[in-house]
Parts: C-alpha cells; structure tokens; sequence
C-alpha cells in the first residue's frame, strides 16, 4: 500500500487566545488545548497500532501535540519510540510566538515534561528568522522550507518500505499557515486567522507519485479521498494552477486579517514597478526591510516608491 501520511495541526496554544499574546514566545498549550488533544486521539486515532512515524515542528505546542495525542503509538512496538523534530515545519511567521526555543531550553523542556523527542535536526540558529535567513518570513523561504519538508517525509517513507513496512502511516504535527505551504492546498486558507485548517484538525494525503525513486524532485502531495470526504467535499483536491490562484485569495485574506502577507515582505516599488528582492539594489533593500518591520509589527504598510 502507498505510504499515509497524516498532518495535523496543534492543540489550542495560548497565543491562539488571541492577537495581544502573540508576543509570548514559544508559548504552550492552553488546558483546552490538552483537552483538545485526547478529543483528537479517540475521534480520529484510536487504534494507534500501525503508525510507523510520529514527526512535529520543534515549537512546545507541537511537540507537546504530537506526545500527547500519540503516546499510545509510541509504544505500540512498531513506530519509532521518539519524536522526530523537523525544524523546517515550524511555523511562517517571525512573531514571538511562532519562533522557537533555543535548542538547550528546548531539550530541557522535553526532559523536564518526559516528551521524548528526535532534537538531532534542531541546530543553533533554528529558530532565527531574519530576512535573510533559512527561516525567513519571506514566501520563497517558506516555499523552500515546505519543499525539504516533504522531501524528508518522503525518504522516511522510503526507508520504512525498505525495512519491511508494508503499509507505513507517518504523522506530521505542524501549524496552520505552514501546511497550507507543505500540502500545496490553499482551499480557505483564511478560514480561520492565518489558516483553513482549525486547532487539532487531521487531513491524510498520499505523495501523488510515489515515494519510489522515479518520484518526482516536486514530491507533489494528493489529499485522499476518504480523508476529503470526511471535512465533507465531494469533488478532488483542486490542481495545481487552481491552487495558484487560491494562494493569492489567501494572502490577501491574511492581509485583511491583519497578518504578516509572507508574498510581500520583499517587495518594493520603484518608477512604478513592483521589484523583488533579487532586482533589488542597496537602497530598495533597506526599503524591503522597513516593510517587513512594519508588517511584523502588525502595521500595515505601503509600497514604497523609491526615487531614482
């Protein structure tokens, strides 16, 4: 059978109480949000016996998600005993609240809560999200991102195949504007505040040409059908060039909502013309980086019309 890989999306944290604790870095889950988590193991994992893989984003709330739901596959005699971090999958945003703890705290944080998780990945500067680095806010980062993500899901699976398993099923705990970003599907993506997909929500996806190696470097993903069926859609997960003009739907929803637009944060305007970051000069990449202060901030900006 074609490997599952299931996503999820974390547990109520407290900086989903609302815009004012967006400040709190790293924050954890609220008591609803635990709550929220065994809601999510009997509803929709109740038999845990053949998950094979248990991976998060390295954030607390994720982390936290990931153990508390899918303790019971931990121990189940197949899946991996740890919890394999995936710093790639954190969330987009350079808020405090999206941006993780440093790897020392991190790993003094599973010891101290008996989370027993796979740090290996999770290096200094992991949770650094200037401009310009790995972890930027920046779309083509984000885009960069998703794609290692999927390209470690998928070699996971391979290897899984190769040791035997004959039916692997991983899980990804992630965040709600990222796996917008890793799945490809942008349906109502501003359903919810920077997000389509609500806390605890589960959608299954197969890799939509294998995970063998004549797979293709996109490693494209294919919600299944069943999984599409039970959030009550009837018709397939809409193609590629759909998806394009729902990314744009969603990012101007997140603007409209008042969030970091991840398509504009190098963007400048000069003589009229929109210019990206590697057009850019000196002087527009100080402009560049001034509109991203500002949209961090929650500020809307202009574009600026930089004079020549």
């Amino acid at each position: 059978m074609a490997p599952t890989f299931h996503f999820v999306r974390h547990a109520q944290g407290f900086h989903n109480l609302g815009a004012e604790f967006y400040s709190l870095q790293d924050p954890p889950l609220t008591p609803l949000g635990l709550e929220q988590c065994e809601a999510l193991r009997q509803a929709h994992f109740p038999d845990q016996s053949q998950i094979s893989l248990i991976t998060a984003s390295p954030l607390s709330r994720t982390l936290n998600t990931a153990f508390t739901t899918f303790k019971p596959a931990l121990s189940n005699g197949k899946c991996n005993p740890k919890i394999f971090a995936i710093p790639d999958a954190q969330e987009t945003s350079d808020y405090p609240c999206d941006t993780g703890s440093d790897p020392d705290v991190l790993t003094r944080n599973c010891l101290s809560q008996n989370i027993p998780a796979d740090l290996s990945l999770v290096k200094p500067g992991w949770n650094v999200k200037t401009m310009d680095s790995r972890y930027s806010p920046d779309n083509s980062a984000i885009e960069r991102r998703a794609h290692a993500v999927r390209l470690t899901l998928r070699e996971k699976a391979r290897d899984l195949v190769a040791s035997g398993d004959e039916n692997p099923h991983i899980v990804l705990v992630a965040h709600g504007a990222v796996l917008h970003y890793i799945t490809g599907d942008w349906e109502r993506a501003d359903l919810f505040q920077g997000t389509g997909w609500a806390n605890c929500e589960t959608r299954s996806y197969n890799f939509t040409d294998g995970v063998g190696p004549e797979a293709s470097v996109d490693a494209l993903l294919t919600e299944t059908q069943a999984s599409r069926k039970s959030r009550g859609l009837d018709y397939p997960m809409p193609d590629v060039e759909q998806q394009r003009k729902l990314f744009k739907t969603a990012m101007q929803g997140w603007e409209d909502q008042g969030l970091q637009r991840p398509d504009m944060l190098n963007l400048v305007v000069e003589d009229g013309v929109l210019m990206g970051k590697d057009e850019m000069g000196p002087l527009q990449r100080q402009r560049s980086r001034s509109m991203s202060v500002d949209i961090a901030k929650g500020r809307r900006p202009s574009l600026v019309k930089v004079a020549a």
